[in-house]
């Protein structure tokens, strides 16, 4: 083998050398970032809300429904006093509300869950707001708008009213 030939043949293992050290450098690389990829997708994963754990949706507006009948008045419920029921988590202002409402939960809630009671009795699905409000027989409804739309024309033919709202309670399902 001649001096050029055997510079080129060490130059080639060299380089076949730093290839090959090349090379599995990468891969070790390339593998440690997979796995740093892998740690942050699980940790994000695991952080990420299930819907299975969502939260249960907040029952009109976070106002205290025992309050209509013991205070007479729309209170706002407090977060640390709250109670589930029926797919909805009640707030209230107090404990003796919520162990009222836990008492007698149909009895307190708002006939039409979160929605206006007059829109359900003309078949339409409107948001209420629990400023809005009525006590007839017992039984709560809210309404979305003020009198004279909402409580001052539902009373105007209440039992026609009730009843056309309990009609159209399909309207409610999946809400």
């Amino acid at each position: 083998m001649t001096q050029t030939a055997s510079l080129a043949a060490g130059l080639v293992a060299a380089r076949d050398g730093q290839i090959r050290e090349f090379a599995m450098h990468n891969v070790s690389r390339r593998n440690a970032i997979r796995l740093v990829l892998a740690v942050t997708a699980a940790l994000f994963a695991t952080s990420m809300p299930s819907f299975a754990t969502e939260a249960v949706p907040l029952a009109i507006k976070g106002y205290d429904p025992v309050a209509y009948f013991t205070i007479g008045s729309p209170t706002r419920g407090l977060p640390e006093i709250e109670y589930e029921w029926d797919e909805h988590r009640y707030l209230f202002a107090n404990a003796e509300h919520r162990e009222l409402f836990k008492a007698d939960p149909v009895r307190y809630a708002p006939e039409f869950g979160n929605f206006c009671a007059m829109a359900l009795a003309l078949g339409e699905l409107d948001e209420a707001n629990p400023e809005n409000w009525l006590i007839s027989d017992g039984k709560l409804y809210i309404f979305g708008k003020p009198a004279p739309m909402g409580p001052a024309l539902f009373q105007q033919d209440l039992a026609a009213n009730i009843a056309k709202a309990n009609q159209n309670r399909a309207l409610l399902q999946g809400h």
